[in-house]
């Protein structure tokens, strides 16, 4: 993976070292993210949020080097969870129980190429494809059970840190002060286990410097 990275950066890189004309932009991005996680938590977590920024290099006028950071979050089903409980313990009842925590983030810093497709109107749409690396971390879970802790039931918290890889598109329209931008992407994450991946639904600002 790391000679991959390497590979990427060098190839996305090539043209500047010999295009004097470069153009930078930096901009802000939110949206929300659909879930794929690992077959055993799957089911409890659905679509996230997220906030992130990034900086544009225009190498050529349809091709772009991007880097950017992100911050997701995923919130788990607690109700979901509570049936697992009840489910193991006959004889009590969902009401006997409350659950809080056992939250998802995950911040990852990527470097994507971005190809720009020239139709000559207002709106340019745009196909990516990039790596990075990620910074995933799940907090503990925490059980009551008619009022009482049950520490014994927590569900542990995890940390963890791969590599991932995401392609997608979007398409952007010019605005006086930069671009607008609409962005669907797919991003896989090689977690230790089973691979984990999630969509990410973004609209964002780029201001040109």
């Amino acid at each position: 993976m790391r000679r991959l990275l390497l590979l990427f950066f060098s190839l996305l890189f090539l043209g500047a070292s010999s295009y004097s004309q470069l153009s930078y932009g930096i901009g802000a991005q939110l949206g929300t993210s659909f879930s794929s996680f690992p077959t055993w938590i799957n089911d409890i977590y659905g679509n996230g949020y997220g906030v992130g920024a990034h900086g544009d290099m225009n190498i050529l006028k349809y091709l772009t080097a991007k880097l950017s950071a992100d911050y997701w979050t995923f919130s788990s089903d607690k109700n979901k969870i509570i049936g697992i409980y009840v489910a193991a313990n006959p004889g009590t009842m969902a009401s006997d129980f409350s659950f809080e925590g056992f939250n998802t983030s995950i911040f990852s810093i990527c470097g994507s190429g971005v190809a720009k497709i020239p139709l000559g109107g207002v709106i340019t749409p745009y196909g990516l494809a990039g790596v990075g690396v990620n910074f995933i971390n799940t907090g503990e879970g925490k059980v009551t059970y008619l009022g009482t802790a049950q520490p014994q039931a927590n569900v542990p918290s995890s940390s963890e840190t791969d590599f991932g890889l995401n392609f997608g598109g979007g398409v952007e329209f010019g605005v006086p002060f930069g671009w607008l931008f609409a962005e669907i992407k797919y991003v896989i994450i090689f977690t230790d286990v089973e691979n984990s991946s999630h969509v990410p639904v973004v609209v964002g600002l780029t201001v040109g410097l």
